[in-house]
């Protein structure tokens, strides 16, 4: 009887404490709301997580767009009032879902920086949606600032260039 309480203690003892999880380490990440641009109703946000060294995932979760819709999406340099270089291409935004996901690793922006999550922490940038990569290509449907930039207050959203 004795052997079974010091072996049922020694069992607990273990599953109590020889046991420990492998849980993922904390993952960084920042949300970033993406406004509607003039009258259209497309809005949401996008979430920027570190994934690993040099590896990042941009989620963008929009709504009230229109399935059948291709929306192409970029990562620009500058504030949305300004006139943004194309910094990085994301993955368009599928119409039916409103959702878009971009995963780069040790990927270079268009002015040879590295992307790392610091630095993307940093920079002076935007994320804006547009209508289609054709005849629309420079209307925005859904913008906002990312990076050190703060939110945006409406003082007008500039056209895109570099795409």
């Amino acid at each position: 009887m004795k052997v079974t309480i010091q072996l049922a203690s020694i069992l607990i003892i273990v599953g109590l404490f020889g046991c420990q999880s492998n849980s993922e380490p904390d993952l960084r990440q920042n949300t970033y709301l993406l406004h509607r641009a003039n009258s259209n109703p497309v809005r949401g946000d996008v979430t920027v997580t570190e994934l690993g060294p040099g590896k990042l995932e941009f989620r963008i979760q929009v709504e009230n767009t229109v399935e059948g819709g291709v929306h192409p999406a970029h990562l620009h340099f500058g504030g949305v009032s300004e006139v943004g270089e194309l910094a990085l291409r994301l993955n368009d935004v599928d119409g039916a879902t409103g959702e878009s996901v971009t995963v780069v690793e040790n990927t270079v922006l268009s002015d040879g920086q590295e992307l790392t999550y610091d630095l993307f922490l940093t920079l002076d940038g935007s994320v804006k949606i547009h209508m289609n990569d054709t005849y629309f290509k420079h209307m925005v449907l859904s913008f906002g600032n990312v990076g050190k930039n703060e939110d945006y207050l409406f003082d007008g959203v500039a056209v895109c260039t570099g795409h």
